[in-house]
Formats: structure tokens, sequence, C-alpha cells
């Protein structure tokens, strides 16, 4: 008899347990239903570039409207793949490409997390190599990855559907060599949609700015160089390519101070309002090829 009542209570208590998975799971499901909503049906027939709320790093996910995905850097660790699953199908795990911009920590940490859940078709870099343990992880799930490489530089143009990204810097491939400075040999990407025109600038710093700058014209997006560090986004620059939109990706109270006030102040003396996914978490551009729209958008991870 007693066996029998601990078995009863124990089926009592596992059932009990079994709701509570099952209550928690509709709850969540009904809570992100909304957000699911939003991002693939409002949105499925525009542009797409969400600027992820990171932490002191850079991650940047485009989708068009015929659905191509592209990941430009992975932030400095694994949310970059909650970020994914915010907005992506849960079944979806693929991506068309990953732009690696140069290989630093806060760059490429979570890319080897995406490439190790991801099916990832194209992997677009310099080259550029180092001999720091997260280099070394990157090299060697890229090596697993069954995806085209592609090795580019100023002057080559990647399309997508309607997408259309210009490689704007560096002026050369880095194949192989370990350069001193890897900012300055960031992958600058100007991404074209209609009248959309969005320029995505890595960490490229003063050098890589006056080697681009005479290529450049206006722009409506531009994503600040170095997250905002006082080496990038110089006046000159800013003056000439005159974006009406600023999107700064920095970390909350990060120890580098970025932004920095006097980039803060450059781009209030050219008009540019600013996003910062600092303050602001998760930001979102939509385009259906005209004016683009951006507004901040927190995701449900």
């Amino acid at each position: 008899m007693q066996r029998a009542d601990s078995r009863y209570h124990h089926t009592r208590r596992y059932s009990k347990q079994l709701k509570h998975v099952v209550l928690l799971g509709l709850i969540l499901l009904i809570a992100f239903v909304p957000t699911f909503y939003s991002i693939h049906i409002t949105h499925a027939d525009e542009l797409q570039i969400w600027f992820f709320d990171i932490g002191q790093g850079d991650a940047t996910f485009i989708q068009t409207p015929e659905g191509k995905q592209i990941l430009v850097d992975g932030g400095p660790d694994d949310r970059v793949l909650q970020k994914l699953g915010s907005v992506m199908w849960p079944w979806d795990r693929t991506l068309d490409a990953i732009v690696v911009t140069h290989p630093d920590a806060d760059h490429i940490t979570g890319l080897v997390n995406v490439l190790e859940q991801y099916e990832v078709r194209e992997i677009i870099e310099t080259g550029a190599r180092g001999t720091t343990p997260v280099i070394r992880a990157l090299d060697e799930v890229i090596e697993q990855e069954q995806a085209v490489h592609r090795i580019v530089k100023m002057g080559e143009v990647i399309l997508f559907d309607g997408l259309t990204l210009h490689v704007v810097w560096p002026l050369q491939t880095y194949e192989n060599e370990q350069p001193d400075d890897r900012n300055n040999t960031s992958i600058v990407l100007l991404a074209e949609y209609g009248q959309t025109s969005v320029l995505l600038t890595g960490d490229a710093e003063v050098e890589s700015e006056v080697g681009m700058q005479s290529f450049l014209q206006d722009v409506d997006v531009l994503k600040a160089g170095h997250h905002g560090s006082s080496s990038s986004s110089t006046s000159a620059f800013l003056k000439q390519i005159q974006p009406e939109v600023t999107i700064i990706s920095a970390g909350v109270d990060n120890r580098y101070g970025h932004p920095h006030p006097v980039v803060l102040d450059r781009l209030s003396q050219i008009g540019s309002k600013i996003f910062r996914t600092d303050l602001d978490g998760d930001i979102l551009l939509t385009s259906s090829g005209e004016e683009p729209s951006i507004q901040p958008s927190p995701l449900p991870f």
C-alpha cells in the first residue's frame, strides 16, 4: 500500500511539473507571437537591417524582402545566437552569408558559435589573421564549414536580390597576413537598396576614412566606426557623407568611454540623428526602397 501511495504521489508530482512546463511554454509562445508577427509579417516585403544590442561589440543582421540573410560580425560572446533566434523562424538554421569585417574579439567571438549552429553558404572576409585564441577558434570552424570562401577588397560588388553591397574598403586583401592595425583593415560596406543607402564601417578609423572618402557621396545611415571612438567619424568624413541618421553600437558603461563626446558633438554639428545600442537597445531599419525608417525595437532576448 505504501509503495502504491508513493507511486501515486510521484505521478501526481510529475503531472504537476509537466503542467507547469506546458503552461510556461504557452506563456512564452503568447509573449513572443506578437514579436514574430511584427518582424516576419509586418515587414515581410521590406529590407530589414537589425543593429543588435550586443554589448561592447558589433553584430548587424540583414534580411532582404526575398528572404536572403546576411550577418555582419557576431559580437563579443554568444548573445548573437539569442538575437538571431528572435528575428529568424525557429526552424531556420541557415544564413546566406557571414561578413567578417576584421578579426577582433568583439566582432568575431559570436561567429564561432554561429558557424557551429548554423549552415552558412558564404563567408566574406579580407583574409586577415592573428594569433589570439578566438581567431584560431574561428579559423577552425571556418575550415570545417562547407561554405564558399570569398576574400574581398575595395571595388568589389556583392549582390543579394535587390540589395547591393559595395566594398569600399580596404584597398587590398590580407590573405594569411597578420596586420598590426586590424581596425584599418576592416571591410566597409555601402549597402544600397533602391534609394536607401547604409554605410557599415566595422572599426574603420581615420586612415580608412581618408582612403574611401573621395569614393562616397551622401548616405542615409551611417553605422559609426569603432563604436563611436574619437579615432573615427572625423569631421571631414562626416561632412563628406552627411548621414541623416547615425547608429552607434556600444556597451552600457563600457570601459572605453564609447561613444566619445567629441564624436557626438561632430554628429550634432551636421544634424545627424543618433541611435545608440547602449541607450536604445536593438535598432531596426526598414526600407521599401525609398526613405528608410529607423526605430528602437527591443527583442525578447
